[in-house]
């Protein structure tokens, strides 16, 4: 794989066990969006985004990576967002919407369900989980899987195969 570069936003910790399954998969760097460098950026050939989706229609903290590096990106990007919800209960379209407005160039987006302790999170988080509640299944929901990753390690290396993300 060409060279490729995860960056991710996390409160909760699942975005970020999201983030480390897909660089282990393509065997790349992940790093921390408050740590990025636009050096960093500038080298990568293919940029995958993450974070968490704030009340179900907006990746988290993307709208301002973008406005802050969109001269430094790549012109291959993916993001995946994270949540608690079914992908059933989300409009992903309407996710589409809110989150790439400002884009030149709709990335394409991905979403992994995922799942987390209330008792570890902060207060403030907390009192959105409980208000969160009402949206969940019957069900409890299924934990982060390695192999929801699939259609993005897909995407990307379909991009390798194309030649799209070699040398210029």
């Amino acid at each position: 794989m060409a060279k490729c570069l995860i960056v991710y936003t996390s409160q909760t910790g699942f975005t970020q066990q999201y983030a480390l399954w897909i660089a282990r998969q393509l065997h790349c760097e992940v790093v921390d969006s408050k740590f990025i460098t636009r050096s960093e950026l500038q080298a990568a050939k293919l940029v995958v985004y993450g974070g968490h989706l704030l009340w179900g229609k907006t990746v988290s903290g993307f709208a301002r990576f973008y406005r802050r590096y969109a001269a430094d990106l790549p012109e291959h990007l993916l993001v995946f967002g994270t949540g608690m919800r079914a992908a059933s209960q989300l409009d992903l379209d309407l996710v589409r919407d809110h989150s790439f407005g400002g884009c030149a160039t709709p990335p394409q987006f991905f979403y992994f369900r995922g799942r987390v302790d209330p008792k570890a999170l902060p207060v403030r988080l907390r009192v959105v989980f409980h208000l969160n509640q009402r949206f969940r299944e019957t069900a409890t929901p299924l934990p982060p899987r390695a192999a929801s990753i699939r259609p993005l390690l897909a995407a990307a290396t379909q991009l390798d195969d194309l030649g799209l993300l070699d040398e210029g």
